[in-house]
Formats: C-alpha cells, structure tokens, sequence
C-alpha cells in the first residue's frame, strides 16, 4: 500500500484530501459536541440562578417572620404572660414586619388567650387555630402550617407556631405568628413574565411537606407535591439540580433548588419546556451542519480543480522526464506529450521550459559530476557531527581549518562562527583558553605532544562547558586531549588533529573503585585480621590464660566485630540514600537530650553547648539525627586534633510561641580548617582529605556524605565552611525547617505528628 502511494502523486493527493477532511469533519462532530454540552450547562445553569433568586425571596420573607416569631418566644413578657407587654411587642413587631398581620398566644391546652389585633381573636378561637398547634409544645423548632385563606384578607399566608418556657423551663404556651404571601406570589409573577417569553415557564414553592405554597394559576394547596412533580423530593432533603421529565408527551426540564427554614428545608422547583429552553443548541447544530457541508462543497470543488491544473500536467512531466536518455538524439520536451502544458506561462510552463534546457545540457552535467566525491565528502562531515568528543583539525602552519559541531558546542560557538565568510580562528583558540584553569600549562603540554617531546595524551581542567542551548554551566570537569598528525598517501604532514573528551565521570568512577578496594583491603581486612588473632589465640589448648586477657581477647573481638557492623550499615545507609528508598521514623525528641546522647563521655568536658533559654521539641528520626552529630563530633576531633576545643551552637527564632525561621546548628572546632576548594567535596561519597598517598585518617570516606543524606530527608540542608570570625578551624552548619520545631510548652497532637515529615 506504502509503495502503490509512492509511485502516484495522485493517490498521495487524494490521502491528503481525506485526511484534511476527516479532522475537520471529527472537528466539527466536536464541536458540536462540546458546544451543545456547554449550552445545556448555561440554560440549565440559568434556570438553577433563577430557583436561587426564589430561594432567596422565600428566605427574606419567611426568615424574618420566623426570627420575630423565636424573638417574641423567648422574651420575658411570654414567659410571664404579660398580656399588656406582649401587646405592646406585637406592635413593635408589625411596624418591624408590615407582612405579619396577626399575632396570637395560645396556652397548653390549646386556648386562645391573647390576639394582636384583638378583632381577629374570635375568628382564631372558632377557627381552632391553637389546638391545630399544640404538636408545637413537644419541639423547640418553629412549626409552620399554610393555610389557604387568610383570616382578614382572603388572601394565602401562612402560620409559624413556637412554645413558650418559663425561666424554670416548663412549657407555658405557643405563640402565633402569621405571614401574608401576596408580596412573595407578586415576585413570582413578576419573575415569570421577565423570563417567560412563550408562557410556558412554571414555578412552585413548597414546603417541608411537599404542599404548595404559592404557584401560579389554579392548584390545591393540600396537593403533595412530592409525587407529582419532579425535583421536589430532592429540594426537600437539602440538595438541588436539575433533570429532564416527560410530561403530557413532552420533555421538560425541572430545576430545584433547596430553602433552608429553621432547621428545615423548602423547595422552589422551576418547569420550562426542553425545545424552548435548549433552542440555541438545534440552531447551532443546523449552522454547523450547513457549514461543514459547504465546506465538503467547496473542498471537492478545490480538489477536482488542483487535479486537472496541476497533478495531471506533473504526471506528464515525469512520463516525459523519465523517457529522457543521455544518448537520445530528439528531445523529448519538444514530443506531442507536452504540447498543451508548454504553452502555459504559469509556473507549470517555466518547469517545463526549466527541463527542456536541462535536457540540452544534461551530457555535460553528467561528465563534470563528481557524484562520489559528494557523497565522500558529505559522509564524513556526518561522522564529525556525530561524534561525542570536541574535534579539531588545524593546518601545518597551527591555522584551524575545521571544527564538529561537539566542539563548538561546548566551547559556547554558533558551528556558523567557524564558516567563511565570518571565520576567526583566534575566536575558538580564546573560547577554549578561557574555559581552562591553567591555559600556560594547557599550552606547554600541547606544544610538547606536537613537537613529540611529550606525551600525546593530556588531561587538563576547565571551569564549566556550554551546553546544548547555549549555557554555561560553571561545573569543574576534566577534559582528555589526543593529539595526532593527519598525512597523505604519500607520508608527507599536511595537519594535525586534536580530539578532546569529557572524562570527568570515568575519572570518578575510576576513584570510587579504587575507595572500595582500598575499603575491602583495609577497613574490612583489618578487623577480620584481628578477631582471627583473637580467636586463633583463645582455641589454643596448650597455653592456659588468664581470665583478664580472655576478656580482653573477648572485648577485642566486640570492638572489631562492631566496627564492620558499622561500616557494613554505613555502606547500606548510603545505598538507600542513593536509590531514594530511606525511610525515616518520626518521633518528638529534646534537642539537648539528642546532642548530649551523641556526646561521648570521655569528650563531655571538651565540648562546649551553646543551647537556647528554652530549647524547642524536634520531631525527627532520632536515631539518624543522633548518627549525624556523632559523626560530625568525630569528624572534628579526628582533623582538629585531640586537645581541640569543639562548639555546638544552636540558634533559632521564638514568637509567640510560633518557630520561624527553622533552626540552626553549628559544629565549630580550632583545628586547621578545611582547604577552600574543598568544602563540597568532603560531602562526596568514599572522599577524604589524603595527603600524597598517605591516608589521612581513618574511615572510608562515607560519614559527611551519609550526614547530608539523612539532613535532606528531613527537608534540611548541611554544608561546611572555615571560620569568619578571626579563628582558625571549620565550621559544619546545620538547618532544619521551622515543620519539625515545637514550642517547649506546646501540646502537640500526637496524631498530626504523623503527617509533618
């Protein structure tokens, strides 16, 4: 199939074309898609915004009844039943409330016993009004019941019920509050004619019992609404949304929405027809489908088009180009093949005119053709562009004449600075040279591996490389140089070539191999060489020793046995270190107790503690924090020397019992410091300060860097520096994150500990 493409532009075309259709077609699928999921959010988001505003209505009309209705409850005139107060706060609480007309308190057995105003008292006693609310002395909620007529005004309202306690406790009565809804049935009818543009558009506010309490036009108001119209149960139970029922052979779309009413919920549920309310998304299916078919139209119309001007007369072109022979003797631009294209003076035209000029000249462009020369010469400029090592080719006389691209590249050029007509020899030479710690050095060493004084080979440092965007990275690296010498077939010297290569990981790795012989030589050799001194010594049978020296022997069998348990866990602590697989044990810890726990006995009067008033609670793994202070104490009295004095000084910010700032911990001894350059090093794993060949201490090299390791896994940062303070010695500072700190008088929760690290 690949190859039947391959041969036929046609075919090729005609892939292109369906695949510039398809995306737009799948685009336009979509599209639609997308778009009309967006539409139904908005219209059933303004629906839900609509239900929210009556929500909103419903809760400033009710809410505030219900609030006089708990105020007046509670206050000390119905607690006593003072008939003059209560009437005197009816009447502050009409001018405060104009909705509320009628304001009443019943006794425990369901009598009326005061009415504001007092002319409505004997429709409420005959309207049994009280005993329909004596269910009200049982709960401290407000009862709320709809009543169809108002009392005075023939309109709806509706009644909020409250008991009435003593300052003992002991229910008195139930006081009466009723509330006018005409102005919340105006607002709905004002909402829907604002929103309904073709009469169809229905609200209801029920209450918690699923009974309308305003609807426009006709309906009972005993009705549940519960069962008869979507969305309510949901409004009545705390939540709202929206959802499409059908209805009457129709779809609609009911969106409800929750009002929260003392401790209780009613339900406001608006109903719109779903071809109404989801009209926008069919006229935007039928705008995209009459553009993606015009679009369809005019693509073929392109196609057929494009096929007939231009794929046809380049197939006839390359008919006529392959027909083309070096020893043909008619031209073949000039046969009835091409008689109708060559008339044509668009771009087509001067192709063909192009190709009938190359087929006059197409003998002598075969014989001046160096075609394999060419290829030679590209072939090898690929090999030094992907070579991974700087290459460099100079001429006898030391003029560059070629650099790779590797090169340039890490010498931070454009491969353009090295091309005519813009060429600087001297620009790589100063590149190069100031990338070099010691380019005098660097320079002798050359000249003498090109002189063939000295070795061919050369190792030299440099301050940093560029890398592939063009950045200088100030890393220290080690670079190995090749010198060698470019002759001819006939041995005569016509340049010289330099290679130069990154050798600073295999320098490393070549050291770490050399650290861990040096450990299984020596730091594990030795103590296996004397436990079997020891052992050899107590099996012996024909000499009877002392019980002193077989404790002794003993002991030494301990300490060494103990000394390659502790560099057995310090290899493996540095193993998970490496793999990211160290796991800390939290826990709350004293600072001082760490410190003083890492402090050996016989170096106690030798050290001196720096620790604040009020040292702070650390929540860390304390084994490994101990580890590192222990490792560092001995650090500093193997360098400094055993008559050093040695300083732990801790610092940190206290206020308000709120730790900012972390905290800060420092190892400071008199020795003879650290050498400048070396104050990151002395943190590398199996690297220590030698002196010639010689070992300048014991250990393997691993105490600093496992320290590093367990600090950063508690969020920290350790590193090291000599003393700024006039002394001479080093300083190893510590600082731990503000997380683990605690106030000493906090009361921690010993469960959130658990997610601080």
């Amino acid at each position: 199939m690949l190859r039947l493409l391959e041969r036929s532009i046609t075919l090729q075309l005609l892939v292109f074309y369906c695949l510039f259709l398809l995306p737009l077609l799948l685009g336009g699928v979509e599209l639609y898609l997308f778009q009309r999921n967006a539409l139904q959010q908005n219209a059933t988001r303004a629906d839900l915004s609509l239900a929210q505003a009556v929500a909103l209505d419903v809760e400033s009309i009710i809410g505030p009844a219900i609030n006089i209705d708990t105020t007046l409850s509670y206050s000390q005139e119905a607690k006593k039943l003072d008939r003059q107060q209560l009437t005197t706060a009816f009447s502050l609480a009409a001018l405060v409330q104009p909705a509320s007309n009628l304001y009443a308190v019943c006794d425990v057995s369901g009598n009326l016993l005061l009415a504001s105003p007092e002319s409505q008292a004997r429709n409420l006693s005959e309207s049994q009004l009280c005993r329909h609310f004596l269910p009200s002395v049982q709960t401290n909620r407000s009862l709320i019941s709809i009543s169809r007529i108002s009392l005075n005004s023939g309109g709806s309202l509706v009644v909020l019920a409250r008991r009435i306690s003593d300052d003992r406790g002991k229910v008195v009565g139930t006081m009466l509050v009723t509330l006018q809804l005409e102005q919340l049935a105006a607002r709905l009818l004002s909402m829907e004619k604002q929103w309904n543009t073709n009469g169809e558009l229905r609200t209801w506010v029920v209450d918690h019992e699923g009974r309308p309490i305003v609807q426009p036009g006709q309906g009972s108001f005993a009705v549940d609404s519960r069962v008869s119209l979507p969305g309510v149960k949901e409004a009545l139970q705390g939540r709202q949304g929206s959802l499409i029922a059908q209805e009457s052979n129709r779809d609609w779309l009911y969106s409800y929405m929750p009002v929260s009413l003392d401790g209780g919920y009613w339900g406001v549920v608006i109903q719109r027809p779903t071809d109404s309310t989801f009209a926008t998304v069919v006229s935007f299916r039928n705008s995209l489908g009459i553009a993606l078919f015009m679009v369809l139209i005019g693509a073929s119309f392109f196609w057929f088009a494009m096929h007939g001007g231009v794929v046809a007369p380049l197939k006839k072109l390359a008919q006529a180009v392959i027909m083309i022979k070096p020893d043909q003797e008619t031209k073949v631009m000039d046969g009835r093949l091409l008689a109708r294209e060559r008339e044509r003076i668009d771009e087509i035209g001067q192709v063909i005119a192009a190709f009938s000029a190359m087929e006059d000249e197409v003998h002598d462009l075969f014989r001046k053709s160096d075609a394999t020369s060419q290829a030679r010469l590209y072939t090898l400029d690929a090999i030094m562009h992907s070579m991974n090592e700087g290459l460099l080719l100079e001429a006898p006389n030391g003029h560059i004449i070629y650099a790779n691209q590797r090169f340039t590249q890490f010498v931070g050029l454009s491969p353009n600075d090295l091309l005519p007509p813009i060429f600087d020899e001297h620009k790589a030479q100063d590149a190069l040279l100031s990338l070099i710690e010691d380019p005098d050095v660097y320079q002798q060493a050359v000249h003498a591996a090109e002189t063939g004084s000295g070795p061919d080979v050369i190792e030299f440092y440099v301050r940093g490389y560029h890398n592939p965007v063009g950045q200088h990275i100030p890393v220290r690296r080690v670079v190995r140089l090749r010198v060698f010498q470019v002759r001819d077939q006939a041995g005569e010297l016509i340049g010289r070539g330099k290679v130069f290569q990154d050798v600073t990981r295999t320098n490393e790795a070549e050291l770490i191999k050399k650290n861990l012989l040096a450990i299984v030589s020596h730091e594990l050799r030795t103590p296996l060489t004397s436990i079997k001194g020891y052992a050899t010594s107590l099996l012996e049978t024909d000499v009877e020793m002392e019980s002193a020296i077989q404790e002794d022997f003993l002991r030494g069998i301990v300490i060494e046995t103990d000394r390659m348990a502790e560099l057995v866990t310090s290899l493996l602590d540095m193993s998970q270190i490496e793999a990211g697989t160290l796991k800390l044990s939290p826990g709350l810890y004293p600072l001082d107790v760490l410190i003083k726990q890492a402090l050996p006995e016989q170096e106690s009067e030798k050290v001196r503690i720096s620790l604040p008033v009020k040292p702070s609670l650390i929540n860390v793994d304390g084994k490994r924090i101990e580890m590192v202070l222990r490792n560092l104490l001995q650090n500093a009295r193997r360098y400094a020397g055993a008559d050093a004095l040695i300083e732990i000084v801790v610092r940190y910010e206290q206020e308000d019992g709120e730790v900012k700032g972390g905290l800060y911990l420092s190892v400071i001894d008199n020795g003879a410091g650290i050498p400048a350059d070396l104050t990151e090093r002395i943190f590398e794993r199996f690297y220590q300060v030698d002196s010639g060949r010689r070992r300048s201490s014991s250990g393997v090299g691993l105490g600093l860097a496992i320290c590093r390791g367990f600090i950063e896994a508690h969020g920290g940062r350790i590193w090291a520096e000599n003393r700024v303070d006039g002394a001479t010695g080093a300083a190893f500072h510590i600082w731990l994150p503000p997380r683990v700190l605690y106030p000493p008088d906090a009361q921690p929760d010993m469960f959130a500990l658990l997610n601080i690290l």
